[in-house]
């Protein structure tokens, strides 16, 4: 079904629900919210989780961490949601394997491992409660020195005395994540807009009635209306309060900088950990390449101004290779840094503690009705935050919703029972003219949806072509996302609804092609065409020191 960018329809009507802000967090609470019978609508400054949630390590938690330092309630919601996501984004959703040594004379001794594993998978005894036989997790265990040094030959050392292996999972693509809650979420009801910002408060008294907008693309103003604003604008959400000029209601607090880094592919079919200092970092297998993370460190700017430089890769590179030390990493080995920003507890010098759990807050407590904030700190508890907030939502109105349906529901081209299968039988007829990996990604992609894609090549004597020599995703992909995924922005293709840019720059090739089939689609002149080229390549530019 085409999700269409409908900037006339969030004026004019008052809604239940307006969320503001569209990262993983914005985008859950629209759908739990429009699935349990709520009017929303949806807006966003940028693109759908074109800032802080494009900042992924693609991998989908457990709790293994959470039970390491005793919390089992948050190891218990981990779990849970990892269940969720698998199935309710069977197509973009899958198990990942992780892998980390064993000491001799060491707490991390393979007794050590082997008895915390035993408690992890006790604690996680309905981590498969979930139909797809594809999305089993198997029982963790150890392993003997020779097999580990057979699955992780990299690494050597004379204290290593074998492995332990867990299972969690990972995202084929966050973005199509993201989008595929804001897809549903408008299949379900709502309305939403890209490009739309938030730039003054509706008010009456002391209740907030919504928002006056301006559409960034028009540059026209409007006034959307609520019963009840959410923001959830993640590291902005200060400075939408702020737009109450002259109030003080609670605010988030100081803010991480995080970075994760697209590398050559130097991990096999295992996540390997690796120890730097006092912090365990993670290098994960990625299509063609591999994802390593994550870096911390205190920001203290404003988040419009946040930016990578040579400094930050070169400080975070000299960690992995501390903890990797087999990568020998180059800043040439960086094909894309992803970089974003998270709350943390305040502290003193270069230590950063990030805040372990999402808050939602009632704007009542301050004396301001008709106001909701909502802070994330995971991908991974995005819906659970959401369904809190919805919950308090609906209390705050006064209204008696359905109950919480995100959980199982599938996204938009997720109601697949069993994934392996389904591919299985979409490659036995994979029509002529589309190879097994171009179908196979179409597949990842877009679930039960691929077929809507095919039917867009057969009717395209051009739509099967790759718009690169060195990038395959195909120009029907490209045009679709431009009709009917609300692609407005050069990086909107390239970087969140197609996977073209999002492990390396695609090509200029690529690039080029890409701008000139959105000018025809779009009417853009000489000018956009350069300006929409330059404001992508800024994504993968390193600022001087």
């Amino acid at each position: 079904m085409p999700v269409k960018r409908d900037v006339s329809g969030l004026s004019g009507t008052e809604f239940d629900v307006l969320v503001v802000g569209a990262g993983i967090y914005g985008a859950a609470i629209a759908l739990d919210a429009a699935q349990r019978g709520l009017s929303v609508a949806l807006i966003d400054r940028g693109d759908f989780g074109a800032a802080t949630s494009f900042n992924s390590l693609k991998t989908i938690h457990g709790g293994v961490r959470s039970l390491l330092s005793g919390n089992l309630r948050e190891m218990r919601e981990f779990i849970r949601e990892r269940r969720a996501l698998s199935r309710i984004a069977p197509h973009l959703v899958h198990p990942l394997p992780f892998l980390i040594p064993t000491f001799r004379y060491s707490v991390r001794n393979s007794l050590a491992l082997r008895l915390f594993l035993t408690a992890y998978d006790l604690g996680s005894w309905d981590r498969n409660d979930i139909g797809d036989p594809s999305k089993q997790l198997p029982p963790s265990r150890v392993v003997s020195f020779e097999e580990f040094e057979r699955l992780y030959p990299e690494v050597n050392g004379s204290r290593v005395s074998g492995g332990a292996i867990w299972h969690d999972c990972q995202m084929y693509s966050s973005e199509r994540v993201t989008f595929a809650f804001v897809q549903t979420a408008c299949e379900t009801g709502a309305v939403a807009a890209n490009y739309v910002e938030a730039v003054s408060f509706l008010r009456r008294g002391g209740r907030i009635e919504g928002v006056r907008a301006r559409d960034a693309l028009g540059s026209a103003e409007l006034d959307i209306r609520a019963r009840l604003t959410i923001n959830a604008a993640g590291p902005w959400a200060a400075r939408v309060v702020g737009l109450l000029r002259g109030e003080s209601p609670r605010r988030p607090g100081p803010l991480s900088k995080t970075m994760n880094f697209v590398i050559r592919r130097l991990t096999g079919e295992y996540a390997i950990g690796g120890v730097a200092g006092s912090r365990f970092l993670i290098m994960v297998p990625w299509r063609d390449c591999s994802v390593a993370g994550t870096s911390h460190e205190p920001y203290h700017g404003d988040p419009d101004d946040l930016t990578v430089t040579t400094a930050d890769v070169e400080r975070f590179l000299a960690e992995l290779n501390i903890a990797f030390p087999f990568a020998k990493l180059t800043p040439a080995d960086v094909r894309l840094v992803h970089c974003g920003l998270l709350p943390m507890f305040a502290t003193k010098g270069p230590e950063v503690k990030l805040v372990k759990k999402s808050w939602v807050v009632d704007h009542r407590t301050d004396g301001i009705e008709g106001l909701m904030s909502v802070q994330g700190v995971r991908f991974t508890t995005a819906r659970s935050t959401a369904e809190r907030a919805v919950d308090l939502a609906a209390s705050i109105l006064g209204r008696r919703v359905g109950i919480c349906r995100s959980a199982k529901s599938p996204l938009a081209g997720g109601d697949i029972p069993n994934f392996d299968e389904f591919l299985s039988d979409a490659l036995s007829r994979r029509p002529a003219g589309i190879s097994e990996q171009a179908l196979r990604r179409l597949v990842m992609c877009y679930g039960t949806r691929y077929g809507e894609v095919l039917r867009t090549l057969s009717g395209d004597p051009d739509g099967a072509l790759p718009i690169g020599e060195s990038c395959g995703v195909t120009r029907s992909e490209v045009l679709r996302a431009i009709r009917d995924e609300m692609a407005v922005r050069l990086a909107d293709v390239l970087l969140r609804r197609t996977e073209a840019g999002t492990a390396g720059h695609p090509g200029d090739d690529a690039v080029s092609h890409v701008a000139t089939l959105m000018a025809a689609e779009c009417g853009w002149d000489r000018a956009r065409i350069g300006a929409e080229i330059a404001q992508f390549e800024k994504t993968y530019r390193i600022a001087p020191a």
